[in-house]
This record gives structure tokens, sequence and C-alpha cells, in this order.
């Protein structure tokens, strides 16, 4: 039976390690982009959390700079009426009157502006306390499952090494008639498996059905053979 055969389950070997090996660089090229990802969305948290936080900011340096209007202009209907104290025609007088009514309007104009934006800090300060909280918390899992991704990176391209060894010392011990036949089906068939076994006479690469001879060649013939349909190596698992 071709599949007890020594130099056959060597090749067996040898196919599950490639496949093993190219998995591993498939991952590797895809960790680069899987990191931008990742990399991008703690970025926007991280935003987020800094937007909020400047919101508010700017909320209260526009409350401080209303207070400090609203302080200016009654200061100066402090020195109007201490103006008017020192006048003495009602020209004059009514002239400061007029000043002071457009001071005091302006002052109430700039305090209903306060208050809305006061009523704004509050849901500023709120929302900013819970992205310092929450999304800063979130931004930390973030920033550890994206940490634990490159080291796993790390230990994978060691394990690509390693593999790289093991496939190189298993070609050695194959027959040549063997690898010369794995490396020209590696070559027609895309990608892996290039070794599949068949169940139900279809070889289960490709999926389709095999002809008689094929399973003669594998089960009768015992010799190495491939899939009439793909090119896969075939073989019956007994």
């Amino acid at each position: 039976m071709l599949f007890q055969d020594p130099e056959f389950q060597k090749l067996l070997l040898l196919h599950s390690r490639d496949r093993r090996y190219q998995k591993l660089i498939e991952e590797l090229e895809e960790l680069p982009k899987d990191l931008a990802r990742m990399d991008k969305k703690i970025e926007i948290e991280r935003e987020s959390v800094e937007l909020a936080m400047a919101e508010w900011k700017d909320l209260e340096t526009l409350n401080n700079t209303l207070e400090k209007e609203i302080l200016s202009h009654n200061d100066s209907i402090n020195r109007q009426r201490n103006k008017q104290l020192e006048v003495k025609k009602n020209e004059e007088y009514q002239a400061l009157e007029n000043e002071i009514a457009n001071l005091q309007s302006k002052i109430d104009g700039l305090e209903n502006q306060q208050i809305e934006v006061l009523l704004k800090i509050d849901g500023a300060r709120e929302t900013a306390e819970l992205a310092q909280g929450k999304i800063t918390e979130r931004v930390e899992e973030m920033q550890a499952q994206r940490d634990k991704r490159a080291s796993l990176g790390e230990e994978r391209k060691t394990e690509v090494e390693e593999l790289k060894s093991e496939i190189e010392e298993t070609r050695k011990e194959i027959e040549p008639i063997f690898m010369s036949t794995y490396d020209r089906v590696s070559k027609i068939v895309s990608r892996p498996p290039y070794m599949a076994p068949i169940m139900d006479q279809k070889c289960s690469g490709c999926h389709l059905r095999v002809s008689n001879d094929v399973v003669s060649s594998v089960l009768v013939e015992k010799k190495i053979t491939q899939c009439d349909q793909c090119g896969r190596i075939v073989y019956v698992e007994r």
C-alpha cells in the first residue's frame, strides 16, 4: 500500500510542513496590514478623547472670556456713574446714562450667552470624563491586543525559519522520483494542498471524480499517482 510506504510518509510529512510554511508566510504578509488597521482604530479612539477634551477646554476658555468682558463692562458702568456725580449739565448726565444703558444691554447679552456656555460645559465635561474613562480603557485593551499581535508575528518569524530548516532536511531524505513529482505538482497547482486523499473515488483536492485508472494506479500498482483532473498527488488512506 502506497500510503504505508515509508518514502510516501516522508512526502506527506514534507507536504504538511510546506502547507504550514505557506500559511505562516501568508499570515506574516498580512501582519503589517493588520497592525496598521489596529493602529488606525487606536488613533481614532484617542482622537475622540482629545476632541472631547478640546471641546471642554474651548468652552471653559470662552466662559472665561465672557466673564472678563462682563467684568470690564461693569467697571465701565461704575466709572460712568462716578462721572455722573461730577457733571452739572443734564445733557451730559443723559449721555452718560445712555452709555450706561448700552453697556448694561451688552452685559445682559453676555450673561445670556454665558448661561448657554455653562450648560454646554456641563455636557462637555461629562462627555470628556466618560471619554477619559471608558474610551481610554478601551484604547489600553486595543493596544494590548496590538502588542500581542505584533509579538505573535515575531514568534511566527522564528517558526518560519525553523520550519524552513526542517523542510530542507526532509527534502534530502526523500527519494528523487517522489521529490521530482512533488516539485512538478507544486508548480502546476497554484497553492496547497499538493497532495489529497481519494474519497468516494473523488479527489479531495478538487472534489472531482478520478478515473478508474487513477484508482487502480494507487491501489494496485501502488505507485505515486496524480489526479487526472487537477494534477495533485492522490492516495488512499489505508
